[in-house]
């Protein structure tokens, strides 16, 4: 079970990240400044269990999220996911990881409240509950169908709507709509390269 808040800890930030946004830094800086973890990973899931499978290949993804965190040094980027074949399902990468990193350490996993929502059906939920602790971006209120969850090993960071996503980007792109103000131009410079989501 993870300890207290003041250890220095992990925290693991997945998603198809499809592409990387200014959105995903800045819940990941937030999260990682008010937990005063000692790093996040951004780990790309090469087949996610809830989503369909993105357009667009792992290693792209991974290359956008490699130059969106260049500039920032508590941020790392993990092909762990790309690496094992099949589904990328959460409990098999934070064990894993934990064999990378020093298994004592706590580790915090990020997540939206939307995909919180749907973890009773996460594989092996009940181990990873022992394994980590979630950390849910929310708005300042949580919705009615919540209340019936449990809590425990829960911290809830409420942080105000940035209005940036991933599907909006790639529709702007399609459309051949300007996205620079929502990716860092280090990232729309790799799409416009490989003319990715045209």
């Amino acid at each position: 079970m993870v300890s207290s808040e003041n250890s220095k800890g992990i925290g693991i930030f997945g998603g198809t990240f499809n592409p990387i946004h200014l959105g995903h830094l800045i819940i990941a800086g937030k999260v990682r400044e008010s937990l005063n973890l000692e790093k996040i990973i951004f780990v790309p899931a090469r087949y996610p269990p809830h989503k369909r499978a993105p357009e667009i290949g792992g290693l792209h993804r991974y290359r956008m999220v490699k130059l969106a965190i260049s500039d920032n040094s508590y941020f790392v980027a993990s092909k762990i996911e790309l690496e094992r074949e099949g589904k990328s399902y959460t409990i098999d990468t934070v064990n894993a990881l934990k064999k990378i990193y020093l298994p004592e350490k706590d580790f915090y996993f990020i997540l939206g409240l939307d995909a919180y929502l749907e973890t009773g059906s996460w594989k092996e939920i009940e181990k990873l509950k022992k394994l980590i602790r979630f950390v849910v971006v929310k708005r300042s209120i949580i919705p009615s169908e919540t209340r019936n969850l449990s809590f425990k090993d829960v911290k809830f960071f409420d942080l105000e709507p940035i209005g940036i996503s991933s599907s909006e980007i790639r529709s702007r792109i399609k459309k051949g709509k300007s996205v620079h103000t929502l990716l860092p131009d280090k990232v729309m410079d790799y799409i416009q390269q490989h003319h990715l989501y045209e």
